[in-house]
């Protein structure tokens, strides 16, 4: 059982599965799991605009719909793990590559494992958009836990 869990969620359906997951690997009543979103920069809003306005009164529709769809990702993960004795914390970085800043918040929240789906890619998908799991494995500071149930099959 694990005490400091980081759980990177893109909002597919295999995010159900990846849950399940973590309420079975986690401490109850000693565990915190850290969920992560992760988007893509260019669509991030910048600080001070979580209205969708941003502080030079102008609006970004495609970057408050990613941020948007974003924070009901992790909202949907924390109310499924609610009731579950897990301390349950929501954080959405803004960053490329995204495997670099699941990276980095496992060193900064000193995860004891991270626990991720994996997306079953054909080869051609695989060399033109790289796995992002298979990088955090690579390049992870603790050990990865990987979800293969795919498309919120059971």
């Amino acid at each position: 059982m694990f005490n400091i869990l980081l759980v990177p969620l893109d909002g597919t359906l295999q995010s159900a599965n990846v849950i399940d997951l973590v309420r079975r690997v986690a401490s109850p009543g000693r565990a915190t799991v850290h969920l992560l979103c992760v988007i893509d920069p260019s669509y991030a809003l910048p600080p001070g605009s979580e209205s969708g306005i941003a502080p030079d009164g102008l609006t970004y529709p495609p970057a408050s719909a990613q941020t948007s769809f974003a924070r009901s990702v992790l909202a949907t993960a924390a109310g499924q793990l609610a009731g579950h004795n897990l301390i349950v914390e929501q954080h959405l970085r803004a960053g490329n590559p995204p495997a670099g800043v699941i990276i980095e918040q496992a060193g900064l929240l000193a995860a004891e494992v991270i626990v991720m789906g994996h997306h079953h890619l054909s080869r051609l998908r695989r060399w033109a958009n790289p796995s992002i799991s298979g990088e955090v494995i690579d390049r992870s500071p603790c050990p990865v836990l990987i979800e293969t149930r795919d498309k919120g099959l059971t």
